[in-house]
């Protein structure tokens, strides 16, 4: 088998006969075929030319003649100089789009012979530097030095060498004031002793299916960082002859030189004003803390028509039993609601780290919407939290975190019912079908209990493995079994922290005792983890300590922040020796693994997480918390993002940067596979904790403060229109229904919806009734990603076919340019609640409920955008002040049949509004049941259970009737 140097010469040599090919045979067509013609005397007839030229009918009518055998050939010899005039036109725009650095324009009629020419000359000036170039590339696979002068290979060189990292010289851009390196054409010199290297850059070798957009997802860790690798790729020429245009087409096997991860926004040190032309500009949040100004840098990078430039404005989260007013809330640019391009959110996360935030987002509202008083809205995020959210929701992988939850419960709860001890977990890696638990290599071998499996060994610690196979009927089992669901979570220090090419890895930090973490992105993956620990339903017990991150806010009800280390380590020594007083010092105290004793009560666990913001003064200070850690066995962990000989003493030590980290786990440990990590915005923890301020608020919102006051959507508040008549009825009958009180269903449609996100669309739609632009709907249903405009066409014509032509003639979905609205011919089932809502008759308000069969927009595949716009919300709060006031009504006139009824079905719409429990517990006593009493009482408490402490948790009002209907004794507070 040849060496890969006698490759690299094969390569060259078969590089070179190409561009030598290919220039001979654009030579031969260009300047041989006209010699060849001259040389037999083929001639055109020049004055028939002149004269078509001159009179165009005078072709006509010579194309009408009957020419003789000796008269074609003249016609045949025209016929050749036009197609070789053609050509060498083609050839010539070819060449000097070439050698300018630019597309060629597109000749009429000449798409097959300007293919033809791209190729032909592509591959005879390979060799020709492109003028998009300032100096040539050269590429080496080792880290360049200061002063070192780098070694030219060919592109087929580096694409043997595409998996092994490389630094490009050339003439780079300098850093600004601020940067670290100066580079010239040929050779690198250091600007300041702190950064004397380039910052390595890969390559990459296009597959099959690959798109620009998909490798900086894949490769960057952000989508978004395509116009990076565009730009540091124009005019570079590949193997094939060709290179990247602004048509932006790649071809498999091209080698992408990759620039190094596009930095995060850095977080302003004060509330900073959005201002036009800023792309890292932010607006604070939460009590001067500042949140990245995500919408503003989709805007900024990913278009070239400006930047939008939202209002200057400061915000901060509502706070319980507080009323806040319009003022000073951020106008941020909403996706939306403005008429700017469609940028998909950046995801966050990888898939756990968003479903804890998430999953305690969604419990947090639960309690809004059991609190919220009558009249007012459930208070919801605007401007940049709206973002953050959204690329929460994209990319959180719910069922994952669920069977890592349970998974492990699971396992805690086999061993206890057969009496085995529980292995020690160092690890956890989730794979798209299987939860596979790495054991501890140093503890004994424990053969695997079912429904667990032993696993053959793999890259990471050298232990045992065991997996659980995940499937739907288990993940339904476990989620039924109260006996797992219930019980504490045995290993709460798991976190994430990258995934492998086979899922997601975790780590046992009370395995580890001490985690120090270091690179470019060491701040940001340190934030990752405290978020992780303060919202994964697994850590429900742990106490997270944060130094170095400043006020976190209230948001976060596991996080306390420390100023400094010193006072981090005071609260540490007091819960070691708490905890050596409480297990006794001759009873060695349980691993932090397993920190549960039959006897005792769970012991919560404490990991402090350090920022590389923390001074000087605090690095001794570090040292002696790292020690008082030890291996974990003493319930305590610490994660610290330093640099240097700062935390030296951890056990283990993490490599996190440009979107890789490496584990080391210590002298003599096992290796870990290289992971990538997740992109995590420079403030992600005081922007979590924002989003969880604002969903803390329990106090209720005006319908015309944000987002509200910018809702599409009809409802009661709003002026009547003119489909009502005074009676509350609607007056004209429409001619498509389109449900959204229940399962999403459209009814009088002239064919089925059968292309995918037709329906999406139509939803959309009629609950935009002023119409949108095709940004504004693209990014509700596909937050994620971008779509060609044919694709947004063809969606848009399939659900104008789908839907018809109206009775007078025009089309339900009216063609127009760039934007979209349904014809008055559709309305929606929410039209027709709110008509019969407004009305001031009884009938009216038990017609509009009997219009609920179920939970709201229920089958639609990207829902997210109904949180987010305060639709659901708003549908929530006016079904339940519709079933209030009919119940209201019916209890007065002494029907508590009919008022059970109206309570139950807004219990469809909105099953945690405690205002609807109240209006059972009345139904109950008027009904002479008081039996009904308590199961209503013990219906509430069952719901409630799941998300806080039922009586703690219950609203006053609600405790207050049920003690003064029932007939038990008063329940004591806490029980």
């Amino acid at each position: 088998m040849p060496t890969p140097s006698i490759r690299v010469g094969m390569a060259r040599r078969a590089s070179v006969l190409a561009a030598v090919a290919s220039a001979v045979g654009t030579v031969l067509l260009v300047i041989a075929v006209p010699v060849v013609l001259l040389a037999f005397r083929a001639v055109p007839p020049l004055g028939a030319i002149v004269r078509a030229l001159a009179h165009p009918s005078n072709l006509v009518h010579d194309l009408s003649q009957h020419y003789s055998s000796a008269q074609a050939p003249p016609f045949v010899w025209s016929v050749a100089w036009v197609v070789w005039l053609w050509f060498a036109v083609c050839v010539g725009i070819e060449v000097t789009s070439r050698l300018r650095g630019r597309s060629p324009r597109p000749v009429p009629a000449s798409k097959p012979l300007q293919a033809l020419t791209a190729w032909l000359v592509g591959a005879a000036i390979v060799m020709i530097p492109s003028a998009r170039h300032n100096a040539p590339f050269r590429f080496d696979p080792t880290p360049v030095r200061s002063g070192q002068t780098l070694d030219v290979l060919s592109p087929v060189t580096a694409r043997l060498s595409a998996t092994r990292p490389f630094v490009v010289t050339g003439s780079v851009p300098s850093a600004g004031p601020s940067g670290s390196a100066s580079l010239g054409p040929d050779r690198v010199h250091s600007a300041a002793p702190a950064a004397s290297a380039l910052p390595e850059v890969r390559t990459y070798v296009v597959e099959p299916r690959d798109t620009l957009w998909s490798i900086a997802e894949r490769e960057l860790g952000s989508p978004l960082a395509w116009r990076d690798i565009a730009r540091a790729n124009y005019g570079r020429p590949q193997a094939d002859g060709s290179e990247l245009t602004d048509d932006h087409w790649i071809h498999p096997g091209w080698v992408l030189v990759l620039p190094a991860a596009p930095d995060a926004l850095p977080p302003p040190k004060v509330p900073t004003p959005i201002v036009a032309g800023t792309p890292a500009s932010a607006a604070a949040l939460g009590g001067g803390q500042p949140v990245p100004n995500l919408v503003a840098r989709r805007v900024a990078e990913g278009s070239g028509r400006g930047v939008l430039a939202p209002e200057p404005a400061v915000v901060s989260p509502r706070t319980p039993g507080a009323r806040s007013g319009t003022a000073g809330r951020a106008r941020g640019p909403s996706p939306h609601r403005g008429g700017a391009s469609h940028f998909p959110v950046e995801p966050i996360g990888y898939g756990l780290l968003g479903a804890g935030v998430v999953g305690l987002l969604d419990r947090l509202r639960r309690v809004q919407q059991r609190m919220r008083p009558t009249g007012l809205r459930i208070a919801l995020p605007e401007g940049d939290l709206v973002e953050l959210e959204r690329g929460l929701r994209v990319s959180a992988d719910r069922e994952a975190a669920e069977w890592v939850d349970l998974g492990l419960r699971l396992l805690s709860v086999t061993l206890q019912r057969i009496q085995v001890a529980s292995p020690e977990i160092v690890g956890v890696r989730v794979t798209a079908g299987a939860l596979e638990l790495w054991l501890d290599p140093a503890g004994p071998v424990v053969t695997p209990v079912p429904p667990f499996e032993a696993a053959a060994p793999g890259p990471g610690p050298h232990g045992a493995r065991w997996i659980l196979t995940r499937s739907p009927q288990r993940l339904e089992s476990l989620r039924s079994d109260p006996d797992v669901a219930e019980h504490e979570a045995p290993t709460p220090c798991l976190v994430s922290l990258g995934r492998d090419r086979a899922g997601v890895i975790m780590v046992n930090l009370a395995r580890v005792g001490s985690l120090r973490i270091g690179g470019a992105d060491a701040d940001r993956l340190a934030q990752a983890v405290a978020v992780e620990l303060a919202t994964a339903a697994w850590a429900e017990q742990i106490d997270v300590v944060v130094v170095g991150f400043g006020d976190v806010g209230t948001g976060l009800e596991r996080v306390r922040a420390c100023a400094s280390v010193h006072e981090a380590r005071g609260i540490v020594t007091r819960r070691i020796w708490e905890r050596h007083a409480l297990f006794g010092s001759a009873d060695p105290a349980p691993r932090g693994g397993d920190p549960w004793r039959d006897e005792l009560e769970p012991w919560d666990l404490c990991v402090v997480v350090c920022s590389a913001n923390i001074t000087r003064e605090d690095g001794e200070a570090l040292t002696r918390l790292i020690e008082a850690a030890g291996d974990g066995s003493s319930g305590v962990a610490v994660v610290c993002a330093a640099w240097g000989s700062t935390a030296s003493t951890a056990r283990w030590r993490i490599h996190a940067e440009g979107g890789c980290v490496e584990i080391e786990t210590g002298p003599g440990g096992d290796p870990w596979p290289t992971l990538q990590s997740p992109r995590i915005p420079s403030d992600f923890v005081h922007a979590v904790s924002s989003l969880a301020a604002v969903a803390s608020n329990t106090a209720g919102v005006d319908p015309s403060e944000g987002p509200y006051e910018e809702l599409a959507l009809a409802t009661p508040e709003g002026s009547p229109d003119n489909g009502v008549e005074g009676g509350g009825a609607p007056r004209a009958v429409h001619e498509i229904d389109v449900g959204v009180l229940g399962t999403v269903e459209i009814h009088g449609a002239a064919r089925p919806f059968t292309r995918a996100w037709t329906v999406e669309l139509v939803v959309y739609l009629v609950l935009h009734p002023g119409g949108v632009s095709n940004d504004q709907w693209a990014t509700a249903l596909w937050p994620d990603r971008p779509m060609a405009p044919a694709s947004l066409h063809s969606t848009a014509s399939a659900a104008r076919r789908a839907l018809g032509v109206a009775a007078s003639g025009e089309d339900h979905l009216p063609r127009a340019r760039g934007r979209l609205c349904l014809g008055p011919g559709v309305r929606s089932d929410w039209d027709r609640f709110v008509d019969l809502s407004r009305s001031q008759e009884a009938d009216d308000w038990a017609a509009a409920l009997a219009l609920i069969r179920g939970r709201p927009f229920d089958g639609l595949r990207s829902p997210d955008w109904v949180v987010l716009e305060g639709v659901q919300a708003t549908v929530e709060a006016v079904v339940v002040d519709v079933a209030c006031r009919f119940a209201d009504h019916c209890l007065g006139s002494k029907d508590p049949r009919r008022a059970e009824w109206a309570a139950r079905q807004g219990l469809r719409v909105s099953p945690y509004d405690e205002r609807l429990f109240r209006v059972l517990l009345r139904t109950a006593e008027v009904a002479g049941n008081p039996a009904g009493v308590e199961a209503v009482m013990a219906e509430l408490l069952h719901l409630v259970a799941d998300d806080v402490e039922p009586y703690d948790a219950v609203h006053p009002e609600t405790l207050a009737l049920y003690r003064e209907l029932s007939r038990r004794a008063p329940v004591a507070k806490g029980r």
